[in-house]
């Protein structure tokens, strides 16, 4: 028959350790078939740890450019990519600006991102695709970047993080309304690069509107949506154990503890066996 085809993808795999044990967790007692390491995550090496203990869980590469988080390489090498402390600036919007300022050094970039690349390879890890946190691979500046690294290092998958531009799913906030659109718009036209390059993504994808809010009833009306489309989904989550202890860390108000319960939800479970959508991982995306 005609093939709905879906994967969860965790995010930031390799961030916290309770990141870490909840992606695991969700692997094995839930439908999460995917996941994206972060080369910088404080937690990396107990994330190359847990590999082996979920074998058909794709690994992607979390590419990472922003969210406080620290480079691979030391500051001084990329000081256009860095604040005063030596950390990647927060937020989107702060980096948008330093883009259309020209305040990036794109050999910087390039290097740091190489260095991201090949951190996560030299693991030995098949990796199944790249993404990027709060999606800055595909700004327009960044993407041939990417694609030129993946060539390099023979990676022919990503995320390209289109969502369906009215699709609010409850949750209208302008600002991050005003930046999905134009990650929409940027990862539209990135779609037409990526093919002629050879490279393949998801269909659909799902959760810029609801990112770090992926409950079981938000994403039951997800499904809904899902069910209509022929072809493959990505929906993006950010599972974690201890809310408590992520907040402590991370600004960014996730509801970790939900998303990990949903994922591990019957309720999520029977809906996609009873809907006969098919759960893969980048691997079987052709």
């Amino acid at each position: 028959g005609i093939m709905i085809r879906l994967l969860f993808n965790a995010d930031d795999f390799g961030i916290h350790s309770e990141v870490n044990a909840a992606i695991l967790d969700c692997y094995q007692n839930g439908v999460l078939t995917s996941t994206s390491l972060l080369a910088g995550g404080e937690a990396f090496e107990e994330a190359v740890e847990m590999v082996s203990l979920a074998p058909t869980l794709g690994i992607g590469i979390h590419t990472a450019l922003v969210g406080g988080l620290k480079p691979i390489l030391p500051a001084e090498k990329v000081p256009s990519l860095v604040t005063e402390d030596g950390i990647f600036v927060d937020s989107h919007t702060t980096f948008i600006k330093k883009v259309m300022t020209g305040a990036v050094n794109y050999n910087e970039v390039y290097a740091e991102l190489d260095a991201q690349f090949e951190k996560i390879v030299s693991q030995g890890i098949a990796v199944t695709h790249i993404d990027g946190h709060q999606h800055m691979h595909v700004l327009p500046t960044i993407q041939p970047i990417i694609f030129s690294l993946m060539k390099k290092y023979g990676i022919r998958k990503l995320r390209l993080p289109e969502e369906k531009l009215f699709y609010l799913n409850g949750n209208y906030n302008p600002v991050r309304f005003v930046g999905k659109a134009g990650l929409s718009h940027y990862a539209h036209y990135a779609k037409r690069k990526a093919r002629e390059l050879g490279f393949a993504y998801p269909r659909y994808f799902w959760g810029m509107m609801n990112g770090g809010h992926m409950t079981e009833d938000t994403v039951l009306s997800i499904l809904e949506s899902v069910k209509h489309r022929v072809g493959t989904h990505e929906i993006m989550v950010h599972p974690g154990r201890s809310n408590n202890m992520l907040s402590k860390d991370y600004t960014w108000e996730y509801c970790w503890e939900e998303e990990a319960a949903m994922l591990k939800s019957p309720r999520i479970r029977e809906w996609i066996y009873n809907h006969s959508i098919q759960l893969i991982n980048y691997q079987d995306i052709s």
